[in-house]
């Protein structure tokens, strides 16, 4: 989704994850490393049973407790994320999470 920040997990055939961050300019992204409008800290992730778990600790904007979300998955092509389908529930995977405690 244009405009997103993105929190990326890659695995490797060895069992690896790389994990990092890119930011989305453009629908031909080819989702390279790069800073977010906000500090990362502590990116990892793992992947076991079948699923990818991305961990992170998010300094998020002040004056802001809610913010949009979307996720996806998609094929791997040499280790680089592919485009994922544009279809389905690919286009619903949105949601909101409020930080107000």
């Amino acid at each position: 989704m244009v405009g997103a920040q993105c929190l990326v997990a890659v695995p490797s055939s060895n069992g690896s994850v790389r994990a990092y961050t890119t930011a989305i300019s453009g629908y031909s992204t080819q989702l390279q490393q790069g800073s977010l409008s906000f500090r990362v800290r502590n990116l990892s992730a793992v992947f076991a049973k079948g699923e990818t778990t991305i961990f992170a600790t998010l300094f998020l904007p002040a004056n802001r407790t809610r913010f949009n979300t979307v996720w996806q998955d998609g094929p791997i092509s040499g280790g680089i994320p592919s485009i994922h389908r544009t279809a389905g529930d690919n286009v619903k995977s949105t949601g909101s999470v409020d930080f107000d405690i």
